[in-house]
Protein backbone atom coordinates (compact mmCIF):
# COMPACT_ATOMS: atom_id res chain seq x y z
CA UNK A 1 0.00 0.00 0.00
CA UNK A 2 1.28 3.43 -0.89
CA UNK A 3 0.32 6.43 1.19
CA UNK A 4 -0.56 9.79 -0.37
CA UNK A 5 2.34 12.23 -0.50
CA UNK A 6 0.42 14.68 1.69
CA UNK A 7 0.62 12.40 4.73
CA UNK A 8 3.74 13.38 6.67
CA UNK A 9 4.61 11.22 9.68
CA UNK A 10 4.94 12.85 13.08
CA UNK A 11 5.95 11.41 16.42
CA UNK A 12 8.90 9.45 17.77
CA UNK A 13 9.90 6.40 15.67
CA UNK A 14 6.90 6.59 13.33
CA UNK A 15 7.26 4.62 10.09
CA UNK A 16 4.90 3.98 7.16
CA UNK A 17 3.36 0.88 8.77
CA UNK A 18 2.66 2.85 11.94
CA UNK A 19 0.95 5.58 9.91
CA UNK A 20 -1.31 3.07 8.15
CA UNK A 21 -2.31 1.53 11.48
CA UNK A 22 -2.82 4.96 13.02
CA UNK A 23 -5.05 6.21 10.19
CA UNK A 24 -7.08 2.97 10.18
CA UNK A 25 -7.59 3.22 13.95
CA UNK A 26 -8.67 6.86 13.75
CA UNK A 27 -11.20 6.05 11.03
CA UNK A 28 -12.52 3.08 13.02
CA UNK A 29 -12.83 4.51 16.54
CA UNK A 30 -13.82 8.11 15.97
CA UNK A 31 -16.92 9.84 14.71
CA UNK A 32 -14.97 13.12 14.62
CA UNK A 33 -13.21 14.34 11.47
CA UNK A 34 -9.74 12.86 11.06
CA UNK A 35 -7.37 15.79 10.62
CA UNK A 36 -4.00 14.66 11.96
CA UNK A 37 -1.87 16.15 14.71
CA UNK A 38 -2.10 19.93 14.93
CA UNK A 39 0.88 20.72 17.16
CA UNK A 40 4.27 21.88 15.90
CA UNK A 41 6.21 18.97 14.35
CA UNK A 42 9.31 19.60 16.48
CA UNK A 43 7.25 19.36 19.68
CA UNK A 44 5.40 16.24 18.51
CA UNK A 45 8.63 14.47 17.53
CA UNK A 46 9.74 14.65 21.17
CA UNK A 47 6.34 13.89 22.70
CA UNK A 48 5.53 10.21 23.29
CA UNK A 49 2.05 11.36 24.36
CA UNK A 50 1.01 11.71 20.71
CA UNK A 51 0.42 7.96 20.77
CA UNK A 52 -2.30 8.36 23.43
CA UNK A 53 -5.03 9.87 21.25
CA UNK A 54 -6.25 7.23 18.79
CA UNK A 55 -8.77 9.70 17.36
CA UNK A 56 -6.06 11.52 15.43
CA UNK A 57 -3.44 9.67 13.36
CA UNK A 58 0.28 10.23 13.69
CA UNK A 59 0.51 12.54 10.70
CA UNK A 60 0.77 16.29 10.42
CA UNK A 61 -2.54 18.09 9.95
CA UNK A 62 -3.93 17.49 6.47
CA UNK A 63 -5.61 20.13 4.33
CA UNK A 64 -7.73 19.04 1.39
CA UNK A 65 -8.19 21.57 -1.38
CA UNK A 66 -10.91 21.89 -4.00
CA UNK A 67 -8.33 20.72 -6.56
CA UNK A 68 -7.76 17.53 -4.54
CA UNK A 69 -11.49 16.85 -4.54
CA UNK A 70 -11.79 17.54 -8.28
CA UNK A 71 -8.88 15.18 -9.08
CA UNK A 72 -10.46 12.44 -6.99
CA UNK A 73 -13.84 12.95 -8.66
CA UNK A 74 -12.14 12.65 -12.05
CA UNK A 75 -10.42 9.41 -11.01
CA UNK A 76 -13.73 7.96 -9.83
CA UNK A 77 -15.43 8.92 -13.11
CA UNK A 78 -12.67 7.22 -15.13
CA UNK A 79 -12.86 4.08 -12.98
CA UNK A 80 -16.65 3.95 -13.40
CA UNK A 81 -16.35 4.27 -17.19
CA UNK A 82 -13.78 1.45 -17.29
CA UNK A 83 -16.01 -0.75 -15.15
CA UNK A 84 -19.01 0.03 -17.35
CA UNK A 85 -17.00 -0.95 -20.45
CA UNK A 86 -15.79 -4.14 -18.80
CA UNK A 87 -19.33 -5.18 -17.88
CA UNK A 88 -20.79 -4.63 -21.34
CA UNK A 89 -21.90 -7.90 -22.96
Amino acid sequence: MELPKGLKPVGPNVNEETIIQSVATALHVSTQPVTGQTGPKAALEKNPGVFLDPKQPLVQAVNISEDDIKRQEDRVAVARRKLQEALKP
